[in-house]
């Protein structure tokens, strides 16, 4: 599922409505957690039982709950993990990046790299400035 919604650990979910097929899916997350937050909203089960059935861990089951509350379904979804942006380029050394385009549009991002360690004495690789160059884009 492209959308952020398959559930890698699909294997591990043993609740039973989520093995006789049909409408309960175990490879989707957001399905999945929804449930396991109905089945202790019922009671009668303790939350290690029905967290484990559902493959997460108690604190895993904690956490899941307390951003729903918070945030409604959309919690449920995950986020995407690894960093959001290029960390190294900071306001400066993306405005140098800009002025240097603006100078030699055609310059390749490992010369814009060399000239950024040149000028700023920060190392930065070719790839984070292609990064960079891709986000600007339109």
């Amino acid at each position: 599922m492209k959308n952020g919604t398959f559930n890698k650990n699909y294997r591990k979910v043993t609740e039973e409505k989520f093995s006789e097929g049909g409408f309960y899916d175990p490879m989707d997350i957001v399905q999945v957690r929804y449930e396991m937050i109905k089945e202790t909203e019922r009671g009668g089960k303790t939350i290690d039982r029905i967290s484990n059935a559902y493959g997460y861990s108690r604190a895993s089951y904690y956490h899941i709950r307390d951003n729903f509350n918070k945030s409604g379904m959309s919690a449920l979804i995950p986020e995407k993990t690894g960093p959001k942006d290029a960390s190294k380029l900071t306001g400066d050394l993306r405005e140098f990046i800009d002025e240097y385009i603006g100078r030699a549009p055609s310059a390749s991002s490992s010369k814009i790299a060399e000239a950024i360690e040149q000028s700023k004495g920060v190392r930065v690789s070719k790839r984070t400035v292609e990064r960079f160059r891709r986000k600007k884009k339109p």
